[in-house]
């Protein structure tokens, strides 16, 4: 009866670095996947931009084109 004591530590132990080990890699591998959602969203934002400025290239250019079209009529 007298071991039971020990073992009860040596079980606890056991679990408590079992469950670190698994907490740490779970830990690490969400880091990781936090930095590469970043820089995905970081890309869509860049692209964003882009297409956002092609958008106002092709409207200035349809405003030139309706104004082309009124001074032809008139």
């Amino acid at each position: 009866m007298e071991w039971v004591g020990p073992l009860g530590l040596v079980g606890a132990a056991f679990i408590t670095g079992l469950f670190t080990l698994i907490a740490g890699r779970l830990r690490r591998e969400n880091t990781a996947q936090h930095a590469a959602n970043q820089a995905k969203l970081e890309a869509i934002g860049v692209d964003v931009i882009e297409v956002k400025t092609d958008v106002r290239h092709v409207k200035d250019s349809h405003d030139r084109h309706l104004e082309w079209h009124l001074e032809k009529t008139v």
